[in-house]
């Protein structure tokens, strides 16, 4: 015999914590930004001890039937038997004793849809909030039946057997659930079942869902008071941290020094990756004969993937300080307090961390965008987040910035290099904002949303739970690394590689002479030589568009890109060998430099706007479901780039 057991709850209820104990896999267990959208599946520990063979499905939050975000459509189809051919047998809802009457709304709700195939589990009960006499109340208010627990301190054995126990025949949908029209699209197998009704008026469906918080109310009144002392310490620091002034005071302040951070702390840890893919490197070039298979290795794939994973450490250090603010409650206020401004723009404050991601790597935030309730502002958020500046772009500002930006106080006390680093981090951001805008008054028209979020209590987080977030977060870029970016690179091998030079062309040449020849004949450098008249008025030449070609595998191979055409072998934005290089270079037609300050501005402008990363454009093709919007995002920001950099080159020339 086998079996199905859905896990349901709230988002950070501990739902995922019970499904990794139970089943012994490793699961996020926080899914405020989206991560756990698809519901995970594993078998309890214990099935080779029992003839039936019981599965558990962790599903992603949900707060109530009414699904307005992908999580909650998830959720739904699954209880409503549209995601699988197999039924479920039992549905276990976790109940957060922090959230306990929202818990119970749900309760009600999900009773009224599948009747008594439902069974509660009490979590969060380190300190018995939940006596064994409050606990036998809430089997007769609701008619369930219900185990406190922990998922920090479980009785495994336990929880395995009141699930066991609780398992009957599939279960057979006894209720129906109402919807507005804004919910379908979460749910578009809905006209094959009769539990679906569709009401055209919204406030029907919403004075329901009212009827079950108030329903709710009566039965927690019955059973449980809150904890008043930390009820009392979270209403304080709310006064203080959504304060419409102080909390956007402390607001800019706590997440200045999260980049701060980023920056401070991943600095070696970047080194000793670049050091040990050096390493590899240095070792696949001692142990391979001379060839085009050592090429391939050395300066396709490792140079390549080793170019793109050596910014894994900023990844994982910005998702372990979200992580600890998020399991702090505060991630929860930084959207309250984020809402105020998104909505200018057309959006709601759940648009905040989608853009937050997206400083560290698009992917990330662009899959964070599926907890946006609205299909038009999901797809607003989505289409813009490559502006923001990420840590691919940061090799080429350091190396513009710091080569052709004049080290000069403004002010008198502003450093002029941080203050462009800040200027091209605000006109990315503000442009995606902006476009979002557009977007928002055109092409994706419709009202903004109303913002709702659960504000739970502070609460102290745990080390554990944020570096399993950030090696989880560090292990999807890095999956990407080894999948997109491995196959991207052996095609900018094949085009910088071939076809090859004549012997006699190359004879008596300095191996550094070489590669820049190659390159200039090779594909690439034809196709670089093709485009040029399209960047002249921009201030570029065929070369600038070599590197801007590459680029399109991975921003920061631009740097290294440089150093091939230049012949100055293996170099990065900080190599000084290249920065001389660079001011060196002279027109041909004029004899004037070829990089100046405008020219400079005129690449850098261009990179903040460009959607110059393959791997982004996968992932949008993946959450868009067509390459139609992909494309357009790629073309739109293509000629926001160009636009951009012909304004920087002319009026710096």
């Amino acid at each position: 015999m086998n079996s199905k057991v859905l896990l349901v709850g709230f988002p950070n209820s501990g739902k995922s914590s019970l499904f990794n104990i139970l089943s012994g896999q490793r699961r996020k267990v926080t899914n405020y930004s989206g991560i756990t959208v698809d519901a995970a599946q594993g078998d309890l520990l214990s099935n080779d001890q029992y003839d039936n063979k019981v599965k558990i499905v962790d599903l992603p939050g949900m707060y109530n039937l009414v699904p307005t975000s992908i999580d909650e459509g998830v959720s739904l189809n699954s209880l409503l038997n549209l995601t699988s051919d197999v039924s479920y047998n039992l549905v276990a809802l976790v109940v957060d004793i922090e959230r306990f009457e929202s818990s119970m709304s749900l309760c009600l709700a999900l009773k009224d849809l599948i009747g008594d195939k439902l069974v509660l589990i009490i979590n969060k009960d380190d300190k018995k909030v939940i006596t064994n006499e409050q606990r036998k109340l809430i089997e007769k208010e609701t008619g369930l039946k219900a185990l406190t627990t922990s998922s920090k301190k479980s009785n495994v054995r336990e929880i395995d057997r009141f699930i066991r126990d609780s398992i009957k025949e599939e279960v057979a949908l006894t209720g129906k659930v109402t919807l507005s029209k804004e919910c379908l699209e979460y749910i578009p197998d809905y006209k094959d079942i009769p539990q679906v009704i569709v009401e055209e008026d919204q406030k029907i469906v919403l004075d329901q869902v009212n009827q079950y918080h108030k329903r709710a109310r009566e039965i927690v009144e019955k059973i449980v008071r809150p904890d008043s002392k930390r009820v009392e310490v979270t209403r304080k620091l709310d006064k203080l941290l959504v304060h419409p002034l102080w909390g956007s005071i402390i607001f800019v302040i706590i997440f200045y020094l999260i980049f701060n951070s980023i920056y401070e702390w991943a600095g070696p840890l970047m080194d000793s990756v670049d050091s040990l893919v050096g390493l590899l490197g240095d070792w696949a070039s001692s142990v391979l004969p001379d060839g085009y298979l050592k090429s391939l290795v050395v300066d396709g794939v490792i140079a390549g993937v080793g170019g793109v994973i050596i910014f894994a450490p900023q990844i994982g250090i910005l998702f372990f300080l979200l992580s600890l603010l998020e399991q702090s409650g505060y991630i929860s206020r930084a959207a309250v307090l984020s809402d105020r401004v998104m909505s200018i723009f057309g959006l709601n404050g759940k648009a905040f961390l989608p853009y937050l991601s997206g400083f560290a790597c698009s992917i990330p935030g662009i899959m964070a965008a599926r907890t946006i309730p609205s299909k038009k502002e999901r797809v607003a958020t989505i289409m813009t987040i490559p502006m923001i500046t990420c840590s691919a772009r940061l090799p080429v500002y350091i190396l513009l910035i710091g080569t052709f930006v004049p080290k000069e106080k403004v002010f008198g006390f502003l450093n002029s290099q941080a203050l462009s680093f800040f200027f091209l981090y605000f006109l990315g951001s503000f442009f995606a904002l902006f476009m979002a805008l557009i977007f928002r008054l055109t092409y994706f028209k419709g009202e903004t949303s109303s913002f709702f979020i659960d504000l739970p209590l502070y609460q102290r987080p745990r080390l554990r739970i944020a570096l399993g977030t950030a090696l989880q977060k560090v292990k999807f870029f890095c999956k990407k690394a080894g999948t997109i970016i491995l196959v991207l690179s052996i095609g900018i091998w094949f085009a910088s590689t071939f076809p090859r030079l004549n012997p006699s062309e190359v004879l008596n040449k300095d191996p550094e002479v070489v590669a820049s020849l190659q390159l200039q004949n090779s594909f690439m450098g034809r196709i670089g030589k093709t485009i040029e008249p399209v960047l002249k008025p921009i201030g570029m030449d065929w070369k600038m568009g070599v590197g801007l070609l590459v680029a399109f595998g991975a921003r920061e191979l631009f740097v290294s890109t440089m150093g091939t055409i230049y012949a100055l072998g293996e170099v990065d934005e900080e190599s000084s060998t290249l920065r001389e290089r660079l001011k060196l270079e002279k027109d041909e037609v004029t004899g004037e430099p070829k990089f100046n300050l405008a020219v400079a501005w005129s690449i850098l402008i261009f990179f903040v706007f460009s959607l110059q990363c393959t791997s982004t454009l996968a992932i949008l093709r993946r959450e868009l479901g067509n390459w139609k919007q992909p494309i357009f995002a790629f073309t739109y920001m293509g000629v926001l780039a160009w636009v951009g950099s012909f304004i920087a080159y002319n009026l710096l020339s």
